[in-house]
């Protein structure tokens, strides 16, 4: 276990250091999203942020400020861009950087599987409840010190793809070809997995049908908890995806999907096997294809550690006689003194004002801020200040997969509300996971904020042949639900009627 020294973020803003962190602050530029979020989160990536900086020499900037639980959220987009720096660096300084990367990140889904076999599934003790906090603590830190900068890997692609063109030796359709094919991931992610399992279960019936759908969900249920609060996927929910494979026609569809999906990753090895580039640029396109497939495997796995983070917050809410949602508002230093001293250690008003009054957290090359109050709106204005924009007519982003087509948007931030969407409706949100799966397939197409080649709408969008847009930054801000655009994902834009 790594030896975390806990220690307090600022609860009110100290001038001197925020005037510091402001300056650097305004050389960065931010990418936004929105997600659902907790302080004892954003408090575990305040210390990944120290082991991130430490390593790798980058400085972290990330804020997220607001008075609801969907929150928007601002990481530096300057850090990617220094974060490819120094991985490039190591791989030409290196010549194993590229393998013992590959090899930590795969460990880390080792360390998240121990993790959730090491939480007992009973009453625990205060000593129990401790070591299991800064046993968490010690799994977030080794997993961000890391995934902090993984996003850099979309930088990292420009570089080869920028090597691949220098010293290409076959015709312009060739190099196309090679762009658009010879990127998928090595492996299939657990979610993926799940998605090929359940059109297995389509071909049962009785009670054969009935013990493999208890089967499945036991084994993937953990795929919906982004939070350690938020609920399980239930049987009701597989009963109804293999409801709708039941139908000879969907599950045709379906099937053909995935097949030539899992066809297309088999394809990619021999592509870049046959290819006329060096052996090096091989590597890294490798490399590059290693992260598509371990960013997702690392999130799905993530899930299976908050199941069984239940518990501890569970033991927690009991023994500081509070709501989870309110021991969630905690920071890890506050849960683990609260549980030393037998008592709370902080107000019991100050955690209810963070979880009903909303809350601002900065992450600071100098200092991290914790506020809430008015402080949320000071530090939100003095981070993020407000500007005025011309009226938007047309949103850019990097098309996933290509296709054109005409519809009515449903823009959906949270993604428990995922189910609202309607059959041809066009899917804008701020990135997508497994709970989106039902949705995409219903949907006529996909606009994500975030996002690169690599990431999920990219890949399920392939998967499910949907005309997809990914990185905009703005849709989410700019479309409204029921509003007609149209998708062209063939030029990677959306016009707005």
């Amino acid at each position: 276990m790594k030896t975390i020294k806990l220690t307090k973020p600022e609860y009110f803003l100290n001038k001197d250091l925020l005037d510091k962190d402001i300056s650097i602050i305004k050389e960065e530029n931010f990418s936004k999203f929105i997600r659902r979020r907790i302080p004892l989160f954003m408090d575990g990536y305040r210390y990944s942020g120290y082991a991130a900086t430490n390593r790798w020499g980058v400085e972290i900037c990330f804020f997220e400020a607001g008075h609801e639980q969907v929150k928007p959220c601002y990481i530096s987009d300057t850090m990617n861009v220094k974060g490819a720096e120094v991985w490039l660096k190591k791989m030409n300084e290196e010549a194993n950087f590229t393998q013992s990367l590959i090899d930590e990140v795969k460990s880390i889904v080792v360390l998240e599987k121990d993790f959730a076999k090491s939480v007992p599934q009973r009453e625990l003790s205060v000593e129990e409840t401790v070591d299991l906090m800064k046993k968490h603590l010690d799994y977030w830190v080794t997993f961000f010190e890391v995934a902090y900068l993984w996003f850099c890997v979309e930088n990292i692609k420009e570089n080869i793809d920028a090597e691949i063109k220098s010293e290409w030796k076959g015709s312009e359709e060739d190099l196309k070809d090679f762009f658009e094919n010879a990127y998928r991931p090595m492996e299939l992610p657990l979610s993926s997995v799940e998605q090929r399992d359940i059109i297995k279960l389509a071909l049962l019936k009785g009670e054969e049908l009935e013990v493999a759908l208890n089967e499945h969900c036991e084994k993937y249920k953990h795929l919906s908890l982004h939070n350690p609060d938020d609920e399980y996927f239930d049987i009701e929910y597989y009963r109804g995806r293999v409801k709708s494979l039941q139908d000879p026609v969907e599950y045709q569809k379906q099937k053909d999907l995935l097949e030539s999906a899992d066809l297309e990753i088999s394809e990619a090895s021999e592509l870049l096997k046959k290819t006329d580039i060096s052996e090096k640029l091989k590597q890294r396109v490798e490399f590059v294809r290693w992260f598509m497939y371990l960013r997702t495997e690392c999130i799905d796995h993530m899930m299976l550690v908050n199941s069984a983070f239940k518990s501890i917050l569970n033991s927690i809410a009991e023994k500081l006689d509070l709501p989870v949602e309110a021991v969630l508002h905690m920071t890890y230093e506050e849960i683990i003194s609260s549980l030393e001293l037998g008592k709370l250690s902080i107000e019991k008003d100050l955690i209810m004002e963070r979880l009903n009054k909303g809350y601002a957290y900065l992450i600071a090359p100098n200092g991290s801020y914790l506020v809430t109050g008015e402080d949320v709106d000071t530090l939100h204005q003095l981070v993020i200040p407000k500007v005025e924009g011309e009226k938007i007519t047309e949103i850019k982003g990097q098309s996933a997969f290509k296709g054109k087509v005409t519809g009515i948007a449903r823009v959906i931030l949270d993604r428990r509300q995922s189910k609202d969407l309607q059959e041809g409706e066009i899917l804008v949100t701020t990135m997508t996971s497994p709970e989106f799966v039902p949705a995409m397939k219903l949907s006529a197409g996909i606009i994500t904020n975030e996002g690169g080649i690599l990431c999920h709408a990219a890949i399920m969008s392939r998967e499910l042949r949907k005309p997809c847009v990914i990185g905009t930054k703005i849709a989410t801000d700019t479309i409204k639900t029921g509003q007609k655009i149209t998708l062209d994902a063939d030029r990677g834009i959306i016009i707005l009627d």
